[in-house]
């Protein structure tokens, strides 16, 4: 719990700075990883105003060390922490440490570096029967079962209410999770478009440039 801890001192000292609390992320649900740390969830990182670029925007891997991109469903928060709404997101994550310090990544904020968010579909809380599309300079595509990939929004934010409980926070109305990775974490090299589609949840689309 001290590397979640840490993260949260940082949260605060950026807030204090000026930043917006935007809400949460969940990092490392892939089993396998999972396994090789030693833990049997995923963990929680934070978004801030700072890492939410607008839909269609650009954005710089100048200075990543290792920048991917990770297409993902985002839970929409309401009052008293029920689902308000789902939409689509992508997440622009750099694996600048190893994986074998759970609590420097946690204290990293989970590899988080941006975050783009799609319009929110409201009294949308379940994803059968829901395929995605990301496509990759508008000719790459990769197809998901959502369904399949996702984990359930409602074990979602359990999870980070759990989390955030631990450390004497609670979920907000209107923050957003964006809730893990629905493919391998694919690397990103520099000049390209990407955009998400997911059905009945809409689009998200992204600029990537390497300065």
């Amino acid at each position: 719990m001290r590397g979640l801890e840490a993260q949260a001192g940082r949260l605060r000292e950026r807030i204090a700075a000026g930043e917006r609390r935007a809400g949460w992320k969940i990092g490392i649900n892939d089993p396998g990883v999972q396994r090789a740390l030693g833990i049997r969830a995923p963990v929680i990182g934070h978004l801030t105003s700072a890492t939410v670029v607008a839909d269609g925007a650009s954005h710089s891997l100048t200075g990543a060390t290792l920048a991917a991109i990770e297409p993902e469903v985002a839970v929409h928060v309401g009052e008293g922490g029920r689902i308000a709404a789902l939409g689509v997101a992508l997440e622009v994550i750099d694996v600048d440490r190893p994986f074998d310090d759970l609590e420097a990544i946690l204290a990293g904020n989970v590899f988080h570096r941006a975050a783009v968010l799609g319009s929110s579909v409201k009294g949308v809380t379940d994803l059968a029967g829901r395929t995605g599309r990301m496509t990759r300079d508008g000719g790459e595509e990769t197809t998901i079962d959502v369904a399949q990939a996702a984990l359930d929004p409602a074990e979602v934010v359990d999870l980070v209410a759990g989390y955030l409980e631990a450390i004497g926070e609670t979920l907000r109305a209107g923050e957003v999770i964006i809730a893990g990775s629905l493919v391998t974490a694919i690397p990103l090299h520099g000049h390209e478009r990407v955009t998400l589609e997911i059905d009945g949840l809409g689009s998200v689309a992204l600029e990537l440039r390497s300065a």
